[in-house]
């Protein structure tokens, strides 16, 4: 009788296939990004380095979780088809976002949808165990626990939202600025300013605003600039009574340069001219880190505003009630400092968190389309305007497994009063 030996599989087949799935996975991300986004972006190294750090999170949640029942014989099964699942979950989720964004309108729905997809993997990770008699209640609890947490760590730290991205325009590739020109004309693009800014109409309610976009290196900051004054004078007839102050190293003279110069000039200019009855409306858009803001033209010098300065150029500026947007990462550190009776502060994100969509080339960052773009051009009261854009930021970060970045809005009890009058008038 002859006998066949089956030969023996090699054990680092089971690991290659496992690292296979990991890295069909990221591709699927990058597909699904390219696809919402649309062409001209590139892969991001940064991107990268941060899908790999979430991944290994996962792997290493997935080793403490078997680790706990006994089964560490099923890792590389497991880390094979849950990120094979992972893959096609992403893809249907940004699929769902682009073709039915409705689904991802309000918070509840979006908690909704990012719950039903880890209920699927936590099937499928309890499938896998198929412990015998009750045992599998009490491995798939601990699968279960492990996996949500590792996960959330992995989602929240270590977001892949930077996986694809658009590059911005190479300094090689620019022209040099005139700096000696560039400060020899702030004097008469100020006055320009100054001279431009109508005075107020004594008895009428009336919106003064003040558009700044603070870095240079990304066109995004100014084109924010512009939409949001058009969309300013839209509703609230502000476009006489605008200030525009943009860093752009592609238009350096198109507008007065946003240091702190010229912002404090431009608030006790709109302070000087603003009514009792009137609202002032003041946009900063930028980078930001905690306690503050991004004025950045490196070939200018300029330096970034903190949020103590901030406050005191608003304190000595005369301005009176006063709605406040600053679209930065962690501009919510700024509410403390800013917050007053008489004004509505809205902020892009919380004091801990980042926000998105910074990039050259853009329209509009994240947050400013969501409140601007999407909502205040449709609803006046920014008060109901940011709750729409809330919900919309928060829906665009969940397609993408951003990490949320909670924007925050402050509410003075004095304001509004103001606000209803400028609204109804």
């Amino acid at each position: 009788m002859t006998t066949t030996e089956t030969a023996p599989i090699s054990p680092s087949r089971p690991a290659l296939a496992a690292l296979a799935a990991i890295v069909l996975s990221w591709l699927a991300e990058y597909a699904a990004q390219l696809g919402y986004s649309g062409p001209g972006g590139e892969l991001s190294l940064w991107g990268v380095q941060m899908a790999v750090a979430q991944s290994a999170v996962v792997v290493a949640g997935l080793v403490i979780g078997l680790a706990l029942v006994g089964r560490m014989d099923l890792l590389a099964r497991m880390v094979t088809l849950l990120f094979l699942l992972v893959a096609v979950l992403n893809l249907a989720l940004w699929t769902l976002f682009r073709e039915a964004p409705q689904l991802f309108q309000t918070q509840g729905r979006v908690a909704a949808l990012r719950a039903a997809s880890h209920l699927v993997q936590i099937a499928l990770l309890v499938w896998l165990l198929r412990v015998p008699g009750r045992g599998w209640a009490r491995a798939g609890l601990v699968m279960a626990v492990v996996f949500l947490g590792t996960k959330d760590i992995a989602l929240r730290w270590f977001s892949v939202d930077a996986l694809y991205v658009f590059p911005d325009a190479a300094h090689a590739d620019r022209a040099p600025v005139d700096v000696e020109a560039l400060y020899a004309a702030q004097d008469r693009l100020m006055a320009a300013q100054v001279a431009a800014l109508a005075p107020e109409t004594p008895g009428v309610p009336e919106v003064f605003a003040l558009a700044l976009g603070g870095t240079a290196d990304q066109s995004v900051f100014l084109s924010e600039v512009e939409s949001v004054a058009a969309i300013l004078d839209a509703q609230y007839g502000a476009g006489a009574r605008t200030f525009k102050l943009a860093n752009s190293h592609d238009d350096p003279t198109r507008y007065p340069l946003a240091n702190r110069a010229n912002l404090a000039r431009a608030l006790a200019e709109i302070g000087a001219r603003q009514g009792a009855e009137d609202l002032a409306f003041l946009f900063l858009t930028s980078h930001g880190q905690k306690d503050l803001f991004g004025l950045s033209f490196p070939e200018a010098a300029t330096s970034d505003l903190t949020a103590a300065e901030f406050r005191r150029m608003l304190d000595d500026s005369g301005i009176g009630p006063a709605v406040i947007v600053v679209s930065a990462c962690f501009s919510g550190s700024f509410i403390d400092d800013i917050a007053a009776p008489d004004r509505l502060v809205i902020t892009a994100a919380r004091e801990d968190r980042t926000s998105f969509g910074c990039r050259d080339g853009a329209k509009w960052t994240e947050f400013g389309e969501s409140f601007f773009d999407r909502a205040l051009r449709v609803e006046p009261d920014p008060r109901r305007a940011f709750r729409v854009a809330a919900e919309d930021v928060a829906g665009k970060e969940a397609a993408g497994g951003l990490t949320p970045s909670l924007p925050q809005i402050a509410e003075g009890s004095g304001i509004g009063t103001v606000l209803d009058r400028v609204l109804t008038h």
